[in-house]
């Protein structure tokens, strides 16, 4: 009997899971909010304390452990994902030397001495070659802009190394080197996605040295042995394996997706994401080529909108009951505008809703709006259904920029996150503007479920990619 664990390092939640390597039965999860980040920082900042998440992290394991009982000195390996695109800085014995900066935080935007703002300023640094090598043009929030940014303020400790989160979390259970797999080191925005290697010319034209960087592994690897310090925090055996970590939106397709060639991928978390298999890499100004497990690319329309739109409309309505009626609403109000939602059964009456709050990242100036206003459907459930059918839009958009660079054969959605899965209604939305069934995995924790399966893949519990269908479900 084998069991392996995958762990989630995400910038929410951290999320440890326990898989059965005979049978792919989860075998038990602890998650965890992530509650390290800072607070007061200056608008546009997003930082966390690096230190903390990986003590949540230690104390993950060891609630695993400890719902495992005595199967847990039958765990063979860790498989690890986490937030892609972010950096912390850690020095020689992988000690924080600044906090984890994440994909929301905005310095990228700040002015830049030559004029526009920083992410300007480098992408016309980089030039027009950039998305070809790339598979993505450098975006604010990228590791490799936030490293400029530091380097050029003047705040990039001599000898220190870069890493992804889930890179320093797994390098610290081994204390071994810093190593990255491309699926993460891709979110960068300065990785060779063709050569899976560090694109040098573009880091000196940035002004700073590829030492600081990671070294590019491969998930198939693992970054070294679980120490005996661990191990008896934790409660897992030492010396197992612990395996270079996939970038989230590639460990949650590979947690969710059963059969990569006829399954599209849209995950609605805070912000929503469109994902499908490749091949091949392809161009398309509404999609990133990112390097997918094993071989070939994950084309991904990502974070136009998603749960943060729904939030936007939550917010509003308790403005208004608050505003106008002196009523303080308790609890979320997200099941209720879902039912007024389900109640609309004949249209919305023309109004229609583009749900981008927050911009895209080709346009980040682009905002919401509602048209087809008139006096009788301005209602409550008409805003409501027509912000979840406005979603449905935007994914379909995205799935079309994917078709039109020759993926095809897409037959069945999986509809991942906690977006779809608790929204009956979006999952219809979706399913009337794609024509296609929405299947939602019965694994509720697909990053985590993804990370495992690596470990599986790298043990040789499972022996390929192609066999990882089978661990895979969807609810009835």
């Amino acid at each position: 009997m084998a069991v392996v664990l995958g762990l989630d390092i995400g910038t929410t939640t951290i999320t440890s899971l326990a898989i059965d390597g005979d049978t792919g039965e989860s075998l038990g999860a602890k998650t965890t909010t992530n509650d390290s980040r800072f607070n007061g920082l200056a608008p546009g900042r997003c930082e966390f304390d690096a230190e903390r998440i990986w003590i949540q992290a230690i104390r993950c394991l060891n609630a695993v452990s400890e719902l495992l009982g005595h199967r847990a000195s039958e765990v063979v390996g860790v498989g690890m994902t986490g937030q892609q695109h972010g950096v912390v800085l850690v020095d020689e014995n992988l000690k924080p030397v600044s906090p984890y900066i994440n994909w929301q935080d905005q310095r990228g935007a700040d002015p830049h001495p030559d004029g526009g703002t920083y992410v300007d300023a480098l992408v016309g640094r980089l030039g027009n070659e950039q998305y070809q090598r790339h598979g993505c043009y450098l975006r604010t929030g990228f590791m490799g802009l936030t490293l400029t940014w530091l380097a050029d303020n003047g705040q990039l400790p001599e000898n220190c190394q870069a890493a992804f989160i889930m890179d320093f979390v797994a390098s610290r259970l081994c204390q071994a080197g810093l190593t990255s797999d491309p699926t993460a080191a891709g979110s960068a925005g300065v990785l060779d996605i063709h050569e899976n290697q560090w694109n040098e010319d573009a880091i000196g034209k940035l002004g700073w040295s590829s030492k600081i960087l990671p070294r590019i592994g491969s998930v198939r690897e693992a970054v070294g042995s679980l120490t005996a310090a661990i191990a008896q925090e934790t409660g897992l055996p030492a010396g197992i394996p612990v395996f270079t970590a996939l970038g989230d939106n590639q460990a949650s397709f590979l947690g969710s997706v059963s059969d990569r060639h006829s399954q599209l991928s849209i995950n609605v978390g805070t912000g929503g994401q469109v994902g499908a298999y490749s091949e091949k890499t392809g161009e398309h100004p509404a999609l990133e080529v990112r390097p997918f497990p094993y071989g070939g690319f994950l084309l991904a329309n990502v974070g136009a909108c998603g749960g943060r739109s729904y939030a936007a409309l939550e917010r509003f309505f308790r403005l208004v009951g608050e505003s106008l009626f002196d009523v303080e609403v308790e609890g979320s109000l997200f099941a209720r505008m879902t039912d007024l939602a389900a109640g609309v059964t004949n249209g919305t009456h023309d109004m229609t809703c583009l749900p981008l709050f927050t911009g895209t990242r080709q346009d980040p100036d682009v905002r919401a709006n509602w048209s087809g206003i008139d006096p009788d459907n301005f209602t409550p459930a008409n805003m409501v259904r027509s912000l979840l059918e406005g979603m449905a839009s935007v994914f379909f958009e995205g799935y079309e920029a994917i078709e039109s660079i020759g993926v095809t054969g897409m037959t069945e959605i999986v509809g991942a996150g906690n977006g779809i899965r608790e929204n009956e209604i979006l999952q219809h939305c979706i399913e009337k503007r794609f024509e296609m069934p929405v299947l939602r995995p019965a694994q509720r924790e697909e990053a985590a479920t993804g990370a495992a399966i690596s470990a599986a893949i790298g043990t040789g519990l499972l022996p390929d990619l192609s066999a990882t269908a089978k661990w895979l479900s969807f609810e009835s």
